[in-house]
């Protein structure tokens, strides 16, 4: 394997993952799972071989399903008001950084929903995506509540409000890309999975893929085919990524 990568079992990537966890921590005030724990769940997660930059959406990815698991529970009061406090600031800036003056009442409308129909995100790791989505649904809501109609990626007029809408599509960006590869792990056939991630994940031409997998070029393109066509038909892909 490539020096790009680190074997899960290697120290390097312990410690790695243990920076990256105590960057995430300090940077979103997590405090729902203590900074050990979280490096184990990340560490008991993977197998194999990980390349650096996946780590932080290893480590994002678990703390999502943390966060999921406190929200979703009614035995521990405080820690589902908790989880919730930790969600408000995340939609919060997402909201904020799209157009300040509905982030409040968007945001606590969304959480309404997330609470309302948390038994509809059928999958803890897309929980952020889930909430996002309710978030634009509250967004629209506001919108017709104030009769005004605001695109939802409007970037202002001025400079300072254009700058600030970029680190929220780039947030919004990766919670997609997430469900996306989730979806992709759903598929049955591995090779079907192979031949899609290093078509367009991995950026390798289908004679390099053919070749990795060892079966023709003609055959990575009909099990690409047919996995992209499996895609289209799964239920949460579409709703998470499709849906406005």
């Amino acid at each position: 394997m490539g020096e790009d990568y680190v074997q899960t079992g290697n120290p390097i990537f312990r410690k790695i993952c243990r920076r990256t966890v105590r960057t995430l921590v300090e940077k979103y005030d997590w405090a729902l799972l203590r900074e050990d724990d979280l490096v184990e769940l990340v560490l008991g997660s993977v197998q194999s071989t990980v390349a650096p930059a996946e780590i932080e959406r290893l480590v994002r990815h678990q703390y999502t399903i943390v966060l999921y698991e406190a929200c979703r529970q009614v035995e521990d009061l405080d820690r589902c008001e908790r989880g919730y406090q930790e969600l408000f600031r995340f939609l919060f800036r997402a909201a904020y950084n799209r157009w300040p003056e509905l982030a409040e009442d968007a945001t606590q409308r969304a959480l309404v929903l997330v609470y309302e129909q948390i038994d509809r995100c059928r999958s803890p790791g897309t929980f952020l995506a889930f909430a996002l989505n309710k978030l634009r649904h509250a967004f629209q809501q506001e919108q017709r509540a104030r009769g005004r109609e605001i695109p939802w990626d409007e970037k202002g007029r001025d400079s300072q409000e254009r700058s600030s809408v970029a680190p929220s599509s780039e947030l919004d960006q990766r919670e997609r890309l997430q469900v996306v590869l989730d979806a992709i792990r759903r598929l049955n056939d591995e090779r079907q999975r192979q031949a899609i991630l290093l078509k367009f994940f991995g950026g390798l031409s289908d004679e390099a893929i053919g070749a990795r997998l060892e079966i023709t070029t003609g055959y990575v393109r009909v099990l690409r085919h047919r996995g992209i066509a499996q895609l289209r038909e799964d239920e949460w892909l579409r709703e998470y990524v499709y849906e406005v």
